[in-house]
């Protein structure tokens, strides 16, 4: 297929909701995510989905229903993996992650794995002919940040030692896993704890891990994040600019969930935005959850439009399929009042967690964008 030569670049980004509109005229279900394990052996303090992770992963559904049902896409564009850590055990590696990675692979969708890279770096080697984005966040500003921060939630910690080598592995892998042609994309939370450390964080990040992308996005509160401290809309701003002013400019820095838009009457939000698009190498996207992605969870089956866990299932892909459960999707109150669309500024509006966060008042749907950007 043509989009499997294509390069993910600023320019392709495959988990952009917006090629929805560009190729369909609508949103549609082009991304699928499934959540293929609840082991981890690290408890971020930062952890989306931080309270379903369980010391043992139940039986899953057959992968031969999951693909049955990635069948049933016409417009399946690109297929995510998350967990946990979805590299952690080596069946669930077998049975689901290379069989559902390889009929992506041979269909012509991009791929992507969310994992922690702190696991021997062999155990990589069974997905990388069919990878094409590893995902990981990376919000450490000192190595002592991720030896507190990374572990903040288990009970029976690792020694500090043992901590400081799953450290060391991370950024060792990084550099490999680049140098083996996977694109590793490095993704960084602003809060109260990164803030101090973001030029350090991005230099780690670009310099010595060699990733080709570090994606920001802000922190909003949810499942064990819910106790970390948010950033205000003016201390985000800054932190955008301070980024924008330090970055490795040869490399490519993509925001996510920003709480800023172009129907903003803020002048210091519109300048923001104008500058994120005039700026080389720097793209935001709009957030697929909600828009374009469903989440399928392989071991009960529920069909939910995050991964974080704090939203009820839409249906189950045992009874359902995926499309009528997106189109189940679309028809509530609640997608209707999140999805508005700004063809001038490309904009889909906000998500549910931003919206609860910043704006729980402001209908989005009676505005208009005040600046306009080109394809």
């Amino acid at each position: 297929m043509i989009s499997q030569t294509l390069p993910i670049s600023p320019s392709y980004d495959p988990w952009e909701a917006y090629m929805d509109i560009d190729d369909y005229g609508k949103l549609t279900l082009s991304n699928i995510e499934f959540t293929t394990t609840v082991l981890c052996n690290m408890r971020c303090e930062h952890c989306a989905v931080g309270y379903t992770l369980q010391p043992k992963d139940p039986d899953g559904l057959p992968v031969d229903l999951l693909i049955k049902r990635l069948e049933e896409i016409p417009q399946l564009r690109s297929l995510s993996i998350t967990g946990g850590e979805p590299m952690l055990s080596k069946k669930s590696v077998h049975n689901y992650v290379i069989p559902l990675f390889k009929y992506a692979h041979e269909r012509g969708i991009r791929t992507q794995i969310n994992s922690n890279l702190t696991l021997d770096r062999g155990k990589y080697d069974s997905i990388i002919p069919y990878l094409d984005v590893l995902h990981i966040s990376h919000n450490w500003g000192t190595e002592e940040e991720f030896i507190e921060g990374g572990f903040a939630m288990m009970e029976r910690k690792p020694s500090i030692k043992q901590r400081q080598v799953l450290f060391d592995r991370m950024i060792e892998n990084s550099k490999e896993l680049v140098q083996a042609g996977v694109m590793v994309s490095a993704e960084t939370m602003l809060n109260k704890r990164t803030l101090p450390y973001l030029e350090k964080i991005h230099k780690q990040i670009t310099e010595e891990m060699h990733c080709q992308r570090h994606e920001v996005h802000p922190m909003y509160p949810s499942d064990f994040a819910s106790t970390l401290e948010t950033l205000s809309l003016k201390e985000m701003r800054q932190a955008i600019h301070h980024l924008l002013d330090i970055r490795d400019k040869d490399s490519w820095m993509l925001f996510g969930t920003l709480p800023f838009y172009p129907c903003s009457n803020n002048e210091e939000d519109l300048a923001l935005l104008q500058r994120l698009h005039n700026e080389q190498n720097v793209t935001v996207r709009n957030d697929p959850d909600g828009r374009s992605r469903l989440n399928v969870n392989i071991f009960t089956g529920d069909v939910i439009v995050t991964d974080f866990g704090d939203t009820p299932p839409l249906g189950n892909i045992q009874t359902d399929a995926l499309p009528s459960v997106f189109d189940k999707w679309m028809e509530t109150k609640l997608a209707k009042s999140l999805n508005c669309h700004c063809s001038e500024a490309r904009c889909l509006g906000p998500n549910v967690l931003v919206k609860d966060s910043y704006y729980p008042e402001i209908d989005f749907q009676t505005k208009k964008a005040n600046i306009s950007v080109e394809k």
